[in-house]
């Protein structure tokens, strides 16, 4: 848990231009991290949301990018 913890810290951390590294990485970044998370985890959490926020389907996305 605590490198769950971790990870989803540092992929909310902003940089200098005030943007998440959410919104900075890549799909493929994304789904790797994603895929090496536990189900319900905060980062799965989080990225299924920037998923939606984009207009895709969280599984449609990852599936592409995986």
């Amino acid at each position: 848990m605590k490198t769950t913890q971790k990870t989803h810290e540092w992929l909310m951390a902003k940089n200098r231009g005030g943007r998440s590294r959410l919104q900075v990485l890549g799909w493929r970044k994304l789904a790797a991290l994603y895929y090496a998370a536990e189900a319900g985890s905060p980062v799965r959490k989080v990225i299924d949301k920037e998923c939606r926020r984009c207009g895709y389907a969280p599984r449609t996305i990852l599936a592409l990018n995986a």
